[in-house]
């Protein structure tokens, strides 16, 4: 290939530089003089025999010297073929081949990027392999909308447009601006360094996205969710093609998949090259296994903890593997063996330590058992130091653990929060005296039933899946009473069947999102228009919880008043309590800006101080430390600025005058400039 491809992405869309190539292709050799972009009709037959018909009558868009349009015929996919290039000579050389042997086969000259004298709709498949990555090598590319109208002017409606495509940002982006279904399949080409995606526009008035990743099932995402998978699979792919080489800082995530579960990959590798380039030169590698029931700790589920496992491991290339749930591990040798033949996969050039340990936090994997499962979650039970827990797993969301009870003489313990984020929930109860409370995203109940046993506060709960209702029932104890229930339904229809009729003294938002590193809850439930209907659900001193895992950093700032933050230092969560308080507005230098009564903020602080008192006196698990979890509790909103030319955020008034004003501000550092000059001239 070295002096056949091109200087620069442009040279794609000249014509004398695929006369050149085919030219030089031919010089190689006779079995090269055929030139398959991406993979040949072997890659992606079983995808062809899906989408195309014996009747279907083709368009192969910039055919060039291909021979997928001649295996499609001579395997009896279809016939009536119609193969186009704007380069004539290859063209030519092509009719030739096929006039006798493929007569219904169609060879025609045109430039696509230019207006064509097709009638529309004419064809039930479009057939584009690698022209489109040829014609729009970047932004810069108006050519491309002339050949996208052009193809699907001329597709049949329900007609399909078949893209091989390599799927480049700006590529990708245009293809999901299209308001037709689309559907994308990860391929891998064997023997090759390219990682091509067979794209399928389906000609329809619907408008969906269909992702197909190799090894699971068929996912619908949305435009930002499609764009966030297939960067990551792009990313993964470059690793993999360099992966022997040790590069200081890099670091990539790969999945190992067992052939008899095509839901759930068996492990999950976390790969880290040393940042310290004195131990990069060592060369050396280690794989360290995370024993069972313990991803979620510091050192084995954080950013932070990876790190501090990679100083201790002081290894060129150290692999964190976990095994993830819905599997069952027999033992440590049987998971080293599994893990044996990956690792010399990623093993780094002239590694000085094969074969590479296997290291872990003890002598034992950890005992795990699935004792349920269903086709969107799993419960499995696992001892940790010789103590019982009981899990809730999402399986789409592998890395979260969605509930965990520990479990004493087989029942739950009602008296234990495993999460940090549960912890610092319920010490938002310390903000007012609830008697009754709202659970949005109520899980199997562990949140609700600690509550309501603790704090005697009557508890509904809302939970959307029928699957985890049940389970909440049969594994985790729970059971409708007069004063805690569990609703199978729709949040967002049962806050607005309820508006106006009730009212919650705490409104709880606990709603996963439906694939792993997403905003939870989804922004629906953090627009304006539902944070202010929640509000017509409180009582006057009223206050809506939510926990929020933003691991993307989408969310800048709630659309609130006035709330306080907890961050979650062990998890990726940070709990937003939602103040009900009267809005004013103030104008200041032309604009309107919020104004908060500082008596009002001494008043919440007083709360959480006398409540700080009674929740020293719970008699939940040693462990709990819920007085001084509210000690961690931080107004988040508004921020008042002390420095007179920084914009305020709000104004903030006391006996009804303004005590962060940007003018006493400026007054007052004045003042002290004055001050620190004339000390200046005495001393001189």
């Amino acid at each position: 290939m070295q002096g056949i491809l091109p200087t620069q992405c442009r040279d794609f869309m000249n014509k004398q530089y695929w006369q050149r190539f085919f030219k030089k292709i031919k010089k190689e050799g006779q079995q090269n003089e055929y030139f398959e972009w991406y993979g040949n009709y072997d890659s992606y037959n079983h995808l062809f025999k899906k989408y195309i018909k014996v009747e279907d009558s083709v368009f192969h868009a910039g055919c060039g010297k291909s021979l997928l349009s001649e295996q499609l015929y001579d395997n009896g996919i279809c016939k009536n073929i119609i193969n186009v290039d704007y380069e004539k000579i290859s063209l030519d050389q092509m009719r030739k081949r096929s006039e006798n042997k493929r007569p219904e086969m169609q060879f025609q000259c045109m430039s696509l990027t230019e207006e064509i004298n097709i009638q529309s709709e004419q064809f039930d498949i479009i057939l584009d392999k690698g022209t489109l990555d040829a014609i729009f090598p970047d932004e810069e590319t108006p050519q491309v909308n002339t050949y996208l109208a052009n193809m699907l002017r001329i597709l049949k409606k329900n007609g399909k447009f078949i893209i091989i495509s390599l799927l480049q940002d700006h590529i990708l982006k245009t293809l999901l601006q299209l308001q037709y279904n689309i559907e994308i399949y990860e391929c891998i080409i064997e023997k090759s360094k390219l990682y091509p995606f067979f794209i399928v526009i389906d000609k329809n008035e619907q408008k969906s996205i269909q992702f197909h990743q190799l090894q699971k099932e068929a996912q619908t995402l949305t435009i930002k969710q499609a764009q966030e998978i297939i960067k990551k699979i792009q990313l993964q792919n470059h690793f993999v093609t360099s992966i022997h080489k040790l590069r200081q800082s890099q670091s990539f995530t790969l999945d190992i998949w067992d052939n008899n579960n095509k839901q759930t990959p068996r492990y999950k590798l976390d790969i880290y090259d040393n940042d310290d380039s004195k131990i990069l030169l060592q060369k050396t590698c280690g794989c360290f296994i995370v024993p069972q029931g313990r991803e979620q700790s510091f050192l084995f589920g954080t950013e932070q903890g990876h790190k501090e496992l990679i100083k201790q491991m002081k290894m060129s290339r150290c692999v964190i593997a976990r095994m993830n749930p819905g599997h069952k591990f027999n033992n440590m040798k049987q998971v080293q063996q599994e893990l044996s033949e990956p690792m010399q996969q990623l093993i780094p050039k002239g590694c000085t330590n094969i074969p590479c340990p296997f290291l872990t936090d003890g002598d034992e994997i950890g005992e795990k058992n699935i004792i349920f499962e269903a086709d969107d979650c799993l419960v499995e039970e696992l001892n940790i130091d010789d103590v019982k827990y009981r899990r809730l797993i999402i399986k789409s969301a592998l890395d979260l653990i969605q509930s965990e009870a520990k479990i004493i003489n087989n029942k739950v313990d009602n008296s234990y929060l495993d999460f940090e984020a549960y912890v610092a929930i319920v010490a938002g109860l310390a903000f007012n005296k609830a008697k009754e409370v709202l659970i949005l995203g109520g899980g199997v109940g562990l949140l609700s039933r600690f509550i309501n046993e603790h704090f005697g506060v009557k508890v509904t709960n809302i939970e959307l899946s029928e699957d985890i209702v049940n389970v909440a029932k049969q594994f985790f104890d729970f059971k409708n009473t007069d004063s805690e229930n569990l609703v199978c339904c729709d949040a967002l229809d049962y806050v607005d069947q309820i508006l106006e009729c009730h009212q919650y003294d705490t409104v709880i938002i606990d709603i996963n999102a439906s694939q792993a590193n997403q905003l939870s809850p989804p922004k629906q439930f953090l627009s304006s228009d539902f944070l202010n209907k929640l509000k017509t659900l409180l009582t006057p001193q009223g206050i809506i919880i939510i926990n929020i895992l933003d691991s993307q950093k989408e969310l800048v700032q709630l659309p609130w008043d006035l709330y306080y933050s907890r961050k979650c230092e062990n998890e990726i969560n940070e709990i937003f309590y939602l103040i009900n308080a009267q809005k004013e507005k103030k104008q200041l230098d032309g604009k309107e800006i919020d104004v908060i009564d500082k008596g009002l903020l001494d008043a919440i602080t007083q709360q959480l101080k006398e409540s700080r008192v009674n929740f020293s006196k719970g008699k939940w698990d040693n462990s709990m430390n819920l007085a001084n979890e509210i000690d961690n509790i931080k107004l988040k909103h508004p921020v008042f600025k002390t420095q007179a030319f920084q914009t305020q955020d709000a104004l903030l008034i006391q006996d009804g005058e303004v005590i962060n004003n940007r003018k006493d501000f400026y007054q007052e550092d004045l003042k002290k400039v004055q001050k620190k000059k004339h000390n200046r001239r005495r001393k001189n």
